[in-house]
């Protein structure tokens, strides 16, 4: 009986192996972009579960968070309330929205100047414009106004400023800038400042004014644009459907 067992689990090994090899070869042909969304996370949790069917996990994890975007920004508790996902799988998982961020990082091989207010504003939304999670960024700019440095902090960690002054005094030391932006999303909301988003840059100008560097703006992108706070405008808008509307120069 114990050899029936081990002979049908052999089978369906190479029944998944078959199956995965065909997917891997449809996503080559038609693009990661073409295929369902059951098959796109399906071979995603491939690299999370080097052997099984994984199908049916795919649709337990879209049942519950709709979409790959969700998945991978789920807490990892959530994650373990799916059956099929351990403690093992699920750091696996959440992990992989880091490796995004890092593989993003290390492409940013072209200095980006602040002056180039459209690209700088691209690189804003690609940082924090569909983040499930309040993330606050420290820029470093140097005196030629091209970005050096940028580190990710996590807001819900933080105080209502977003950010401590240790982990301020932290970043200056470390990256030596001439200026600094400050960028943080309102998750699911609009971009509008509230009063604690403008205390918060008055803490950090104050906090600065003894570090021979200046805050040269405070960010805030939201569902509606990007609004900038010293300013007290949008710098780019979006429309219902998330497309660019404007643009202020």
């Amino acid at each position: 009986m114990n050899d029936s067992k081990a002979n049908i689990s052999k089978i369906n090994d190479v029944s998944h192996d078959g199956h995965r090899e065909r997917l891997t070869n449809l996503i080559n042909n038609v693009g990661l972009e073409n295929v369902s969304k059951i098959q796109a996370v399906e071979y995603f949790l491939t690299y999370i579960f080097p052997r099984g069917d994984v199908n049916p996990l795919a649709h337990r994890l879209l049942d519950r968070f709709e979409n790959f975007g969700n998945i991978v920004d789920a807490s990892e508790n959530d994650l373990k309330t799916i059956k099929g996902i351990n403690d093992r799988s699920a750091k696996k998982i959440k992990l992989f929205g880091d490796l995004i961020f890092y593989y993003s990082s290390s492409k940013m091989t072209k200095k980006i100047s602040i002056d180039d207010r459209m690209e700088f504003l691209d690189l804003l939304e690609q940082m924090l414009r569909f983040q499930t999670t309040e993330y606050l960024y420290l820029m470093a700019f140097n005196n030629k106004y091209l970005l050096t440095h940028k580190r990710r902090y996590n807001r819900k960690e933080n105080n209502k400023v977003g950010i401590s002054p240790m982990q301020l005094y932290d970043f200056i030391a470390s990256t030596n800038p001439a200026y600094i932006v400050v960028a943080h999303n309102h998750s699911g909301g609009s971009a509008i400042p509230s009063p604690d988003d403008y205390d918060a840059m008055n803490c950090i100008d104050e906090a600065l004014k003894p570090l021979n560097c200046q805050l040269i703006d405070s960010f805030i992108v939201g569902l509606d644009g990007v609004f900038s706070e010293r300013q007290t405008a949008f710098v780019r808008k979006f429309d219902s459907s998330g497309k660019i509307i404007s643009l202020l120069q």
